[in-house]
């Protein structure tokens, strides 16, 4: 009887002691990016669609069915693109950010394209500050810049205004994001901003960060990317076969061993994904605040791990078909009220239908600029890159937003003096590289997509052009400067045969060509790019 009576006494104590059943966290990561200032998204037939404000609604309910357990993130390039953020320098997004808990934000290329605080864009004057105006945003900022692969030249570190990572504790569950930049920044802003960075090998530093965010006791590992993917359907994350293995988020997914990332949150590239990578979930929503991403990670904080089998990849979700959160509102308010005038300033010019963007063929609204441009400098040709043609144009009535919303840069008109030869070179150092065609005027030219966009001939007035003539470009000063790829070109013409006008923007030289001609606008694409051996779709 004794024995039995210790033996019922030592299973009650193991019952006693024993460790409860593993519990586990459910955590929402949501991501937005490419936001490139449509803060306030835009009105569609009536009906307002993207937005801070209706995406705060869209959080709140996330909030409220996993009981507070969301994590908001952001790719980059914030702020850069209207002209209710632009004048602000970024201002009413990161405040916006503040108030719906943005978690952090990578660092995207765009971020440095305000340059000093202030009007200018560049570093003009004694005691400028080339990241001025990013500094100044990060500092209002109450999350964190994250761009593990960026450091100074002259220390080799993390600039004091960003970080490499950050951790966050969610419900007992610890988060390590790490933020990575595109190296190509130096491509696509104003070089002049980042000469005191050095942009490096993401696949390292996410190896090394992933590291320390372990030892330091993360469960979970999230990047955010300023590097993008781009695949066609978003229908099935276990068929990738649509995505393109050559864009930088699938590069460096493919070279992580597997296990080091645990959801990818990518950028840049305007296009989508939805897909397991190498064994990691990748995701990247459509810019211009339209949409947000999504990813359920079920957490085990004893194992120190995601639950992979248990992640799911949410389809995209559009901003809309809710109701505006009026505190978000109240935020960005009065910067609406203060651009208001300015932005539906009537220009007395009608388009008679839309005019299209696109950066692998000869486009309508491309053949508007280039033309005004070349009208406007009085030169033989025109160069504008279609990676600054950042929305289409709308028919009817036009207002001072319309021409701003297509072209948002501060960049200045620029006349270069050009070989023949240099503008076969400049077409094809552009096409070549992945960023797009150059839109042209007064000049036709011909690509091969088949062996990588390189362009196969150059005529005028239909007979090809001369290698040793000399020729006057207008062209934004971004490409003068050497970007999308133009400094192996433009780097060998003498500065004296380059002359920029800081005068006023390229967008308004548009206008005042174009209000000159004192005529509708009316699309037309006339052949002078041609795209051969085009893949199709």
């Amino acid at each position: 009887m004794k024995r039995l009576l210790v033996a019922l006494l030592l299973v009650t104590t193991a019952c006693a002691t024993a460790p409860p059943a593993p519990q586990t966290v459910q955590v929402v990561l949501v991501g937005t990016t490419d936001v490139h200032g449509w803060f306030n998204g835009r009105i569609e037939s009536g009906v307002q669609r993207g937005g801070v404000a209706l995406l705060a609604s869209h959080i709140q309910a996330l909030r409220d069915a996993y009981g507070g357990n969301v994590v908001l993130l952001d790719s980059g390039d914030m702020f850069q693109g209207t002209l209710e953020s632009n004048l602000f320098e970024g201002e009413p997004v990161v405040l916006a950010y503040n108030a719906l808990g943005y978690a952090a934000a990578a660092v995207g290329n765009h971020e440095f394209d305000f340059g000093p605080v202030g009007e200018g864009v560049l570093a003009d004057e004694p005691g400028d500050d080339p990241l001025g105006a990013l500094k100044r945003a990060a500092s209002i900022a109450e999350f964190p810049l994250l761009a593990a692969n960026m450091v100074e030249r002259a220390t080799g570190a993390i600039p004091a205004w960003a970080r490499a990572s950050t951790m966050v504790e969610v419900d007992g569950a610890t988060i390590g994001i790490i933020g990575l930049a595109t190296p190509d920044t130096p491509n696509v802003t104003l070089e002049a901003n980042v000469r005191s960075l050095d942009f490096r090998d993401p696949v390292a530093a996410t190896l090394r960060e992933a590291r320390a965010l372990r030892v330091r006791g993360a469960d979970a590992i999230v990047v955010i990317a300023h590097m993008g993917g781009r695949c066609t359907s978003v229908e099935d994350p276990f068929d990738a076969s649509s995505c393109d293995e050559r864009h930088e988020a699938n590069q460096l997914l493919e070279a992580l061993p597997a296990g080091t990332v645990d959801v990818y949150f990518g950028g840049h590239t305007h296009q989508q994904m939805r897909h397991f990578i190498n064994g990691t979930g990748a995701v990247q929503s459509l810019p211009y605040s339209t949409e947000f991403s999504a990813v359920e990670i079920t957490i085990d904080p004893a194992a120190g791990r995601v639950l992979d089998e248990r992640t799911i990849l949410r389809p995209p979700t559009k901003i809309e078909g809710a109701a505006p959160d009026p505190r978000i509102q109240a935020v960005i308010a009065p910067f609406l009220e203060q651009v208001a005038a300015k932005r539906n300033q009537p220009l007395g010019l009608t388009a008679t239908a839309a005019f299209e963007r696109g950066r692998a063929r000869e486009t309508t609204i491309g053949n508007l600029l280039a033309d005004a441009m070349r009208e406007w400098a009085g030169t033989d040709f025109a160069f504008m890159n279609s990676g600054g043609i950042r929305a289409d144009l709308r028919a009817g009535a036009l207002i001072y937003a319309d021409i701003f919303e297509v072209s948002p840069f501060d960049n200045y008109p620029a006349v270069v003096t050009m070989t023949g030869q240099q503008v076969i070179d400049a077409l094809n150092v552009v096409s070549s590289t992945g960023r797009g065609l150059l839109q042209v005027s007064g000049l036709r030219y011909t690509v091969d997509a088949a062996s990588g966009y390189r362009v196969t001939d150059v005529t005028v007035d239909g007979e090809p052009i001369d290698r040793q003539k000399l020729y006057r470009v207008v062209m934004p000063d971004f490409l003068a400067y050497g970007g999308d790829g133009m400094a192996p070109v433009t780097s060998t013409i003498p500065a004296e045969r380059i002359s920029i006008d800081q005068a006023r923007p390229v967008r308004d030289i548009v206008l005042e060509a174009l209000q000159k001609r004192g005529l509708p606008l009316t699309p037309a694409l006339d052949g002078r790019i041609t795209v051969r051996n085009e893949p199709a779709g």
